[in-house]
């Protein structure tokens, strides 16, 4: 080691060059590694920051709420792997206490909505919703119970905790172009909290009542009347399989917007908004297609580089190895002095590259890299060695001179 260790200072320059080529190969292919795997990180947390919003509509697209959902159709869109976070309810019509289909008119004064969360409502959120429980396990559940608007908890001088006669009537079209309503049934329920949400979406009419969709669900069932919810949207559970998913939702049923088309109250079309995210997505992949074909060209500039430098710095030792052979060492011997020489100067150079690549990229990436450069740079000094150690020592002299 002591012969080595003075070699190394004795040329000082070459081992410098040595250790800056190192590290150099280093910093340079696990920079292009690190851009092209952050484009990747990029492209599959994309999903996340930009999801893909669907809803159904009508054919013509004019209508997403006040829609009819065939029941199978529905069942089929729930239960398919290819969404998630569906939000869906119910729009009825309801008054207060028991009353003939006669007095409907006069009666039927409430919008009630029957709901499965709380983003199946615009504007409703946790600021401007009061209950006694949690949001989500009310709006699953099938509890007689019910939130209601703060306009009309003032109004009816209604309290928490109190049990009102909700009389519902639901929605049927004739047609697909009338509107009728039908009385379903009257349920005691109680009221257990308040909402206010006047500077919500304005868009859409705001329901003054609603209720867990589970209890609605309940009285379909028992009416025997077809579950069909009047508004349905989800979210893409995949974005980056969009073809996928289409092809799954053509084979429910469901088909393209067609602005031509008449109007009409059946949910059959899908809107999926995902012109952004495919935009986004495409650059990404773009760009990652490109790095993908630029890096082998880089990697094998970067072995050729050490390979062919490693070469040059040790036929730049010829002198140095004539002299250790003219002072009776042996080839194996001179062979091991250089090659210990050139692969501590190397592991120096990876070393202090490593220390800056990890602050970017992962260990085993960073070992692989030193690794193949580790190996070609050695190959290349293996290879000028046994080159010169085949030579005598004259040939070696006449050879630097």
């Amino acid at each position: 080691m002591y012969i080595i260790a003075r070699n190394i200072a004795r040329n000082k320059k070459k081992s410098l060059i040595t250790i800056l080529i190192c590290i150099f190969m280093v910093i340079v292919v696990n920079t292009y590694l690190g851009n092209m795997q952050s484009n990747r990180n990029q492209l599959m947390r994309l999903p996340e920051v930009m999801p893909v919003y669907c809803q159904i509509t009508n054919l013509n697209g004019s209508k997403s709420t006040g829609i009819w959902v065939d029941e199978v159709l529905f069942e089929s869109l729930i239960t398919s792997s290819q969404i998630k976070d569906a939000a869906y309810g119910i729009r009825m019509m309801g008054g207060i206490g028991d009353f003939s289909v006669e007095e409907w008119k006069e009666k039927l004064t409430l919008s009630v909505e029957g709901i499965n969360c709380m983003e199946a409502v615009p504007g409703l959120t946790l600021e401007n919703i009061k209950l006694s429980q949690e949001l989500d396990s009310f709006f699953q559940s099938s509890d007689a119970k019910c939130i209601v608007s703060s306009t009309l908890l003032k109004e009816r001088q209604w309290k928490q905790g109190q049990k009102i006669q909700l009389n519902l009537y639901y929605y049927d079209y004739d047609d697909e172009k009338e509107i009728h309503c039908y009385p379903m049934e009257v349920l005691n329920v109680t009221v257990v909290g308040e909402m206010d949400i006047g500077a919500g979406d304005t868009s859409t009419m705001t329901p003054d009542i609603l209720i867990p969709i589970g209890l609605l669900k309940e009285s379909y069932a028992r009416k025997h009347i077809p579950f069909r919810p009047s508004h349905v949207s989800f979210y893409v559970g995949d974005p980056l399989a969009l073809n996928d998913f289409k092809a799954e939702m053509k084979s429910l049923g469901l088909m393209e917007k067609n602005v031509m088309a008449e109007d009409s109250y059946e949910g059959c079309a899908l809107n999926v908004r995902d012109t952004v995210f495919v935009s986004m997505a495409d650059k990404l992949q773009k760009t990652i297609q490109i790095f993908e074909y630029f890096l082998g060209i880089i990697c094998l500039t970067i072995l050729g580089v050490a390979y062919i430098a490693s070469i040059l710095l040790m036929d730049s030792r010829v002198r140095e190895f004539a002299l250790m052979r003219s002072m009776g060492g042996s080839v194996p011997r001179c062979v091991a002095i250089l090659w210990t020489e050139q692969f501590c100067l190397i592991l120096t150079g990876l070393l202090i590259g490593d220390t800056v690549c990890l602050l970017f990229q992962s260990l085993s990436t960073v070992l692989l890299l030193d690794g193949i450069i580790a190996v070609s740079y050695m190959a290349g000094c293996t290879v000028a060695l046994l080159y010169t150690g085949k030579r005598s020592t004259m040939q070696l002299l006449f050879a630097v001179q």
